[in-house]
């Protein structure tokens, strides 16, 4: 009986020391961990619609209504209405106007025919550059059309 009791303590603490043997090796000989990568989070801004006069031959021939967004980096405290510095919203609202107001290439008689994504990529490179920061990733068009003065109710 007094064998197998001795076994037994026997048994335990070879277990105990192996156990803990390992979890020692294991914490002080791991593979140095990698830092995690970084997960940027993206945020998309709604601004509020603009209404562009197009002015054809020095006679008003309608408007372009036209709604934009931009993405931005979540984490990016310096934009929007939410108090920071900047308010992009209104660089963007202001450089869409600017940049369709002045755009000779813009036929109102053809307007399914504007290349949107050339708008889109100049209007991103001029608001960064207005903002003196990367700040706006990418600008959106929600929607963009022509109304004619004549459809417009007097």
């Amino acid at each position: 009986m007094m064998r197998m009791v001795l076994i037994g303590i026997w048994a335990c603490v070879v277990t105990l020391a192996s156990t803990f043997g390992a979890s020692y090796w294991k914490s002080h000989h791991s593979a140095p961990a990698e830092p995690a990568a970084h997960v940027e989070k993206l945020e998309v801004k709604k601004v509020k619609p603009i209404t562009v006069p197009i002015i054809s031959d020095g006679m008003l021939k309608g408007y372009i209504s036209a709604e934009f967004a931009y993405v931005v980096e979540a984490s990016n405290t310096s934009h929007g209405s939410g108090g920071g510095a900047v308010d992009a919203d209104s660089y963007v609202m202001d450089e869409a106007f600017r940049r369709l107001y002045a755009d000779n290439s813009l036929d109102f008689r053809r307007i399914e025919k504007y290349d949107l994504n050339s708008l889109t990529r100049e209007l991103t490179k001029s608001i960064n550059q207005r903002l003196g920061a990367e700040l706006v990733r990418e600008t959106l068009v929600k929607s963009f059309a022509f109304v004619p003065k004549d459809d417009i109710p007097h």
